[in-house]
């Protein structure tokens, strides 16, 4: 019999990708998990891990990846099977995309949409943002993100104010400020639409800038077809382990106010 636990699993498979999509997948899941393994071996891949477990180390928190955890979460939420799992970004990756906005960041306030650990808002809080949020819909996830907060350190630290926040992020109220949106692709394409109708009606009731750094831009069209420009990307080498579709680690996008 199977364990709650992977009933779960099976589940949310059945919801992301429909029955013979979870039975196609559970059928080669033996070869997926094999391809996981080897994965964790390529030299990217090590090099990542390795980056985050320094980051936890230097800083005294726990933000490095648990495949064990994923795909079977409690989650009090409408969309808890369109996540797409935690995987922490590389925190120099978070430093660079940051590097490359022309901003005061005194005026912004940073947010991280599926945040999970909360590193992402950890590392941008050595830029002097306003606040550096994270908004994670899985509680579990969310607890070690409040942890991380209380026990982080770090003498680069320049945004004192963190802050963690357990919720849909679909439904997430964005605050009147200029933003500054982290994503590293947290959920699937229709509760991204439903993320940006939501910007689009913020932006309509309090006009102001708004930039979005897009890690792992799966669907950054979306972010075109809401009005959004590209005016910065950070491009994969041809034949890097981590190239996605669009050959790019990250894409940044801004709106039209102010410029």
């Amino acid at each position: 019999m199977l364990s709650d636990r992977n009933r779960r699993r099976l589940q949310k498979a059945r919801l992301q990708y429909g029955f013979l999509g979870a039975l196609g997948r559970l059928l080669i899941w033996p070869a997926m998990f094999v391809g996981w393994r080897l994965r964790d071996r390529l030299p990217f891949t090590r090099h990542r891990r390795r980056a985050g477990e320094e980051f936890d180390k230097e800083h005294g928190v726990h933000t490095v990846r648990d495949r064990s955890t994923e795909g079977a979460a409690e989650i009090d939420s409408e969309h808890w099977a369109a996540g797409t799992g935690y995987a922490a970004s590389p925190p120099d990756t978070v430093r660079r995309s940051i590097r490359m906005l022309d901003i005061d960041h005194q005026e912004y306030v940073f947010i991280d949409l599926g945040s999970g650990k909360g590193r992402v808002f950890l590392v941008a809080s050595e830029f002097p943002f306003q606040e550096c949020l994270g908004v994670e819909y899985a509680p579990d996830l969310h607890e070690v993100a409040v942890k991380n907060i209380a026990s982080f350190r770090s003498d680069k630290q320049r945004c004192m104010t963190l802050r963690a926040y357990c919720g849909d992020a679909a439904a997430f109220p964005l605050p009147e400020n200029p933003l500054v949106l982290f994503f590293a692709h947290p959920f699937g394409g229709a509760v991204l639409d439903q993320f940006l109708q939501g910007v689009l009606r913020s932006l309509d009731e309090t006009p102001r800038k708004m930039f979005v750094i897009y890690y792992d831009p799966i669907c950054g069209e979306k972010f075109v077809e809401a009005g959004f420009r590209e005016v910065g990307s950070h491009d994969l080498p041809r034949f890097h382990t981590f190239r996605n579709r669009r050959g790019k680690e990250f894409v940044i996008y801004e709106n039209d106010v102010g410029s």
